[in-house]
């Protein structure tokens, strides 16, 4: 049970952390303000803006996706494994894997639960004491945190459940 949890965190923390992202720079199509959260992310580091920074930016923040998808699976566990039981939100019955629109919502809640939390946290941390500048808009860091802490809770959450339902026996 420990290994299959420890492999759908990976897969799907890995997953949802890269969708969170396409989130984040989604705005770059059509030229709207947006929240460049790796270059944020390296400039506490590095003390600049650059592709190192980015890159260091990306570790840091696929680290922590990894980190937070385990708290996902937990709950997954939980609905699948505990004495209460998870809602029958089936999409399709008769699929080969369950595909129950419950765990999506309550990754929808619980990223957004997250996402409240770190938008508020790192808004008075970063506007405050970021080392750049460009960096201290609060209204785009806490926009992008909140869409993108939800995009990351959706799928991490229906990844974890996909995931466990192939991996525990």
């Amino acid at each position: 049970m420990v290994t299959a949890l420890v492999l759908s965190s990976v897969l799907s923390g890995l997953i949802a952390t890269a969708v969170m992202l396409v989130f984040l720079y989604l705005p770059l199509l059509w030229r709207g303000a947006y929240y460049d959260t790796l270059g944020s992310i390296g400039a506490i580091y590095l003390r600049r803006v650059d592709d190192r920074s980015r890159l260091l930016g990306g570790i840091t923040l696929f680290a922590g996706g990894i980190f937070f998808a385990f708290f996902y699976g937990a709950f997954v566990l939980m609905f699948m494994l505990g004495s209460f039981p998870a809602p029958s939100y089936l999409i399709w019955p008769g699929f080969p894997l369950e595909l129950n629109l419950f765990y999506l919502l309550v990754g929808l809640v619980g990223g957004f639960s997250q996402g409240m939390f770190m938008a508020l946290m790192t808004t008075f941390i970063i506007t405050d004491f970021h080392p750049l500048e460009a960096f201290r808009n609060p209204f785009t860091l806490i926009l992008s945190f909140l869409i993108g802490h939800i995009v990351y809770g959706a799928v991490a959450m229906f990844f974890q459940h996909q995931l466990l339902q192939l991996l525990l026996p």
